[in-house]
């Protein structure tokens, strides 16, 4: 542990001054007569200049709108931005077994770099220009290894960006890594993968993240980076984003393009963010949604997306007026999925139920109503709409797709390929593809088929009805609770008889397409029945109308300002900021300032506010650097003692008597002894000079190796022992005296001196 050890000097330096100060203050000279010499120059205050720092832990949950700010003020720029994240991955992906990361981008710090250069020049690229952004590994972005966690995909790297990579790369974003993952996103229990391992909870490592997109989520949770993209096709970025704190939206069906993403199901695969924060949510959907000619779903998305935008919808008072169903069986299950009572209702945990009560207590306390919909949406009818949605095994159709997108250099050309010619990893979740067919041309489309069209049909049917379900009961948006617990001990999440999720997380959005949201609740109280000896996050799900996303953000923004946000969202206590050099130096600045203060300066002695600094200047001098909280809160603590101290201090300044310089120098004559050894200099007398210097030199730069210089205070004088046959240049200057230094007027022309032989 690091301590400063400077306290014992300053201790000594200013025990004799207390010790005065207990009787009376220091012996000033008062009534000298003093004016002042020099106008007071403004300077920020020492709490101001900390304040204005940009230090690790303003990284900690910054909006992206803060980074922004913090870079237009000069306070980080982006290469730093990307280095602060890319050293809290180091410091704890591997080494707490996270194992959120697959693979940093090489050229993250360059492209920082660039755009840093773009800044100065005042191009902006977009919205998100300089931000480090992390994206699942089953994203292809230009030059990097696509896995999709799979270890036979490692060297398989897409000739382009995925559409809406390149929408976040258009708009300045830095790809910054990319996360690990559910091997093909096949599992929402878990994110394990033979490429990168088991994802593990921050909150509590000995547990899952969830699935699909749990790397992403564990990322963002940790700040390991400004905000991320998931993909989600049951649940695969609401899931992780109830288990690790977050904002996490699955996108009506259409509305962002999933064109050089690796497919599970296209008619359920969606691209979404996965965010610290309702405003990040909403300024990356804004950047992510669009109309793709690749991706035939989202031809009607550019109508889709609201002219004035979504973070138009970022509103403090978004819950007022809303009308929000919420469905009871969600709190515990009391039907299973063919919408049969069980007998043994799975009730909600007793850790869950204080957040889940404060989350409805919240909502109505910014103006919302809610509605029971037990009889206006109950389980009979969502059963209904369900039956007959099921679109067939499109996996293998869609993936040999992808895989054709590739290229002729691509490692794995088919599904074929990839299934007899590579051993897949122990206990891992991978590809439920038997007998494969050796190339597309084999394959028939399975989309091509009756039972296709009619499960299609049907859930165009499911979004309607829900559609006109919500529009004729006046209900803007539909709570529930997607998970009966929190997170399941990692080794156990494959096992169904773990399952923890509600019949709901997989209707609603995946089945009939429609918007679905993930927001935190904040972390449920330890619960020793059920073994959580940890708080851990949990979450609320919230879904809407087709197409109606921005219902979603302003409803979810009014709920996290009326909640307060840090009441609904907490950084992993295992991931804290790391120390800050900065900060650290900043800190022995300002010690190094207290310790050089000179009382004898001032007219006064503020002894209470000095003893004050003295007690913050000790406990500074004892902090752990290594702990930035401690450090940051030592370093504000003795800054604003410091600035009080000083308060007083420059409002008594002892002064001087203002002494004018005197004239410009000036040399009358020059006379040459006869012996042609030494000159005699004679010297313009100036009004209150003191004396005067003269310098004499072989050189016309006056340099120290060729001057010498003379203090007289005589106007006329010898000059001795010069060398013959050398040239000599003179000048001089006068001074007086300024207390115990010397004020001198300007130099006087240069004069020569030529001894000859």
């Amino acid at each position: 542990m690091r301590k400063h050890r400077r306290f014992t000097r300053m201790f000594g330096a200013l025990a004799l001054s207390l010790a005065l100060a207990t009787t009376s203050i220091p012996a000033l000279d008062i009534n000298s007569n003093h004016v002042y010499g020099t106008e007071k120059v403004e300077t920020p205050s020492e709490v101001a200049k900390l304040e204005n720092m940009f230090t690790t832990i303003d990284l900690m949950d910054a909006t992206i709108s803060e980074l922004t700010q913090a870079m237009e003020k000069g306070q980080v720029t982006s290469k730093e931005l990307v280095e602060m994240y890319i050293d809290r991955i180091n410091a704890y992906d591997k080494q707490l077994e996270l194992n959120s990361i697959i693979s940093i981008n090489p050229d993250a710090v360059a492209q920082a770099e660039e755009l840093d250069k773009e800044r100065a020049k005042g191009n902006i690229k977009g919205k998100l220009h300089g931000i480090p952004i992390i994206v699942k590994d089953n994203y292809d972005v230009g030059g990097l290894p696509t896995t999709a966690g799979c270890k036979a995909l490692m060297n398989s790297i897409a000739p382009d960006d995925a559409f809406v990579v390149k929408k976040l790369k258009d708009a300045g974003a830095i790809i910054l890594a990319k996360a690990n993952m559910s091997e093909f996103a096949s599992s929402g229990r878990n994110s394990r993968s033979t490429i990168g391992g088991a994802v593990h909870n921050p909150y509590d490592t000995t547990r899952t993240p969830a699935g699909s997109s749990g790397g992403t989520g564990v990322a963002i949770t940790s700040n390991f980076a400004a905000a991320g993209l998931g993909t989600d096709t049951g649940s695969s970025v609401r899931a992780p984003s109830t288990m690790n704190n977050l904002f996490g939206l699955r996108v009506s069906l259409g509305l962002t393009s999933r064109d050089g993403i690796v497919p599970l199901s296209l008619d359920n695969d969606i691209a979404g963010p996965l965010c610290r924060s309702a405003q990040d949510l909403a300024l990356m959907l804004s950047v992510m949604a669009g109309t793709d000619s690749n991706d035939s779903w989202t031809k009607d998305s550019d109508s889709m997306i609201p002219a004035d935008g979504y973070t138009s919808y970022l509103k403090a008072d978004g819950l007022k007026g809303k009308k929000i169903g919420y469905l009871q069986n969600s709190f515990g299950y009391y039907y299973n999925n063919k919408g049969e009572a069980v007998e043994n209702p799975k009730e909600t945990a007793t850790c869950m139920k204080k957040i889940v009560e404060r989350a409805k207590s919240n909502l109505k306390k910014g103006g919302a109503e809610l509605v029971d919909m037990s009889e206006i949406l109950p389980d009979s009818l969502i059963t209904s709409l369900r039956s007959n949605t099921g679109v067939g095994n499109v996996f293998e159709w869609d993936l040999n797709n992808y895989f054709a997108s590739l290229g002729e250099n691509a490692p794995i050309k088919s599904v074929y390929d990839l299934v007899t010619n590579y051993t897949y990893g122990v206990d891992y979740t991978n590809v439920y593809v038997r007998n494969p067919a050796t190339s597309l041309a084999e394959m028939t489309n399975p989309r091509s088929l009756e039972s296709y069209t009619n499960a299609v049909t049907n859930r165009l049917k499911f979004r309607n009805e829900v559609n006109k379900i919500l529009k004729d009961n006046g209900i803007d948006a539909v709570m529930f609770v997607p998970y009966t617990q929190p997170a399941n001990k990692e080794a156990d999440s494959q096992n169904a008889s773990y399952a923890n999720s509600a019949n709901y997380t997989s209707h609603f959005g995946p089945t009939a397409g429609l918007p679905e949201m993930a927001i935190p609740m904040g972390l449920c109280d330890t619960d020793e029945t059920l073994g959580y000896d940890k708080e851990m996050p949990m979450g609320f799900n919230l879904f809407t109308s087709y197409g109606n996303e921005k219902e979603l953000i302003e409803i979810a923004y009014g709920y996290q300002e009326t909640s307060g946000y840090d009441n609904i969202r907490t950084a992993p206590y295992t991931t804290p900021a790391l120390e800050d050099k900065d900060l650290d130096k900043y800190l022995d600045n300002l010690m190094e300032k207290v310790d050089t203060i000179n009382y004898d300066n001032y007219t006064v002695y503020p002894q209470g506010k000095i003893q004050v600094m003295i007690n913050k200047y000790a406990k500074a001098a004892d902090v752990d650097e290594s702990d930035v909280y401690a450090t940051y809160s030592a370093a504000y603590d003795l800054a604003k003692a410091y600035d009080k101290v000083m308060d007083v201090l420059d409002e008594n300044v002892k002064t001087v008597k203002v002494v004018k310089a005197p004239g410009k120098g000036k040399i009358t004559k020059i006379t040459r002894a006869k012996n042609n050894k030494s000159v005699k200099l004679s010297l313009k007398k100036l009004s209150g000079a003191k004396g005067y210097e003269v310098k004499y030199s072989t050189g016309t730069k006056f340099s120290k190796k060729t001057t010498k210089t003379i203090y007289t205070a005589k106007t006329t004088f010898n000059i001795k022992n010069l060398k013959k046959n050398k040239k000599y240049y003179v000048k001089v200057r006068a001074y007086v005296k300024n207390g115990t230094s010397k004020k001198y007027g300007a130099w006087s022309a240069v004069k020569t001196i030529k001894i000859k032989k």
